[in-house]
């Protein structure tokens, strides 16, 4: 089992929009998983199309699994466990593992992006808005300390990534600008919902959407 190999199955699912079933396939397939890829990263996946499939309690389930698990993941499972259990309505459970993750200053930008998503799909635009910019200043940290480029911090509100850590490299820079994008993007919306004018972010926005 390899991670092309679980790709072409979530494509396929994509195309027969058979989440249940490419679900039930996923769970099975951490039972017996060897080769590149770990059990905790299948029970992810299979919690996403539970998910996909409108099942949060059978997504919680898996999510919790790939926690105790404790393998090799993509994002962190606590950002998809949390958007499991708002839907689950048990938004003081999902605020606890928001927060939880806040203090582990993550050096991911897709998961300052996760959990701004999720916020940002439960109302609380002022949520999305700060897990956003930090998400942002992680890349420009990076971006920084590659090439000395780059905005640097961002507003007092964000929860913010301990830059010193950051030790790029080209590989780390290049995966993170691809996150760029989609974090200004969702900063601009919930500037918009929060009423707020547009920045020096908004303006790195329109620059990247320009030479796009």
């Amino acid at each position: 089992m390899t991670e092309d190999d679980l790709d072409d199955l979530e494509f396929d699912t994509l195309r027969t929009g058979d989440h249940i079933s490419a679900a039930r396939r996923l769970s099975e397939l951490a039972e017996s998983v060897s080769g590149g890829v770990s059990r905790a990263n299948v029970l992810l996946r299979a919690g996403e199309q539970w998910q996909h499939a409108g099942d949060h309690g059978q997504a919680a389930e898996l999510y919790r699994r790939a926690l105790e698990d404790g393998g090799e993941v993509y994002g962190d499972p606590r950002a998809y466990l949390a958007d499991a259990l708002f839907e689950l309505g048990k938004p003081d459970e999902a605020r606890t593992l928001v927060e939880q993750i806040r203090a582990d200053k993550p050096r991911d930008p897709e998961v300052y992006r996760a959990v701004a998503e999720v916020l940002y799909a439960q109302g609380d635009a002022s949520g999305a808005h700060e897990w956003a910019t930090s998400g942002a200043d992680v890349v420009l940290a990076l971006r920084d300390r590659a090439v000395g480029t780059g905005m640097g911090g961002g507003p007092d509100e964000a929860p913010s990534p301990d830059a010193d850590s950051l030790t790029p490299g080209p590989d780390d820079v290049a995966l993170a600008e691809d996150s760029l994008e989609a974090l200004l993007r969702l900063r601009y919306r919930a500037r918009i919902d929060l009423g707020r004018g547009e920045d020096d972010y908004d303006a790195l926005l329109d620059d990247l959407l320009k030479n796009a």
